[in-house]
């Protein structure tokens, strides 16, 4: 199976570090990360702490190794973000280094993808993980299966479930 995987809040645990960065500069900041921002409460977080949030954000638990064992399984993953260089020229290297760091077997990795679908189905995706609820509906809109990390399926253990069903031909609804 190809797998395609957000970074931000699905891998990684985004939301924890930008709210640590906060308190550390003592800016009181009333929205959380999945919250809608303005433009200039993004460019003000981003613009100030946008390194500082990608190699603060840790991978989630369990992530690690489910990825490990899929990659074992003979899957191909593929992480597909929004991440780009609008912030900082580092993004590219900060999260090859995270991969590396995290010892992630990932078959390629592709930034600045705001309309995930396109690429997916140019890839041939056949499952995406996403926590984004608009990513989501625009797979499913498109027939590539996708799972919204944030509700009902909220691990990394979730996740391989949800693979074994499916891998199995068990309804996953």
């Amino acid at each position: 199976m190809r797998i395609g995987i957000d970074i931000d809040e699905t891998l990684t645990d985004t939301e924890i570090a930008i709210n640590e960065i906060l308190k550390k500069n003592n800016i009181v900041f009333n929205k959380k990360y999945d919250d809608k921002w303005t433009r200039e409460e993004v460019d003000f977080i981003f613009g100030n702490f946008y390194d500082e949030i990608i190699i603060g954000a840790k991978i989630k638990k369990g992530a690690k190794e489910v990825l490990s064992k899929l990659k074992k399984e003979g899957h191909e993953l593929f992480i597909i973000t929004a991440r780009n260089n609008d912030y900082s020229n580092n993004t590219q290297n900060l999260t090859y280094n995270f991969i590396k760091e995290n010892k992630l077997d990932i078959t390629e990795v592709y930034f600045d993808q705001y309309k995930k679908s396109d690429l997916a189905k140019k890839l041939n995706i056949d499952l995406m993980i996403d926590d984004n609820v608009n990513v989501y509906n625009n797979m499913k809109k498109d027939g590539i299966d996708c799972i919204l990390f944030r509700d009902k399926i909220k691990t990394w253990e979730d996740v391989l479930k949800y693979i074994e069903r499916k891998n199995n031909g068990e309804n996953n609804k």
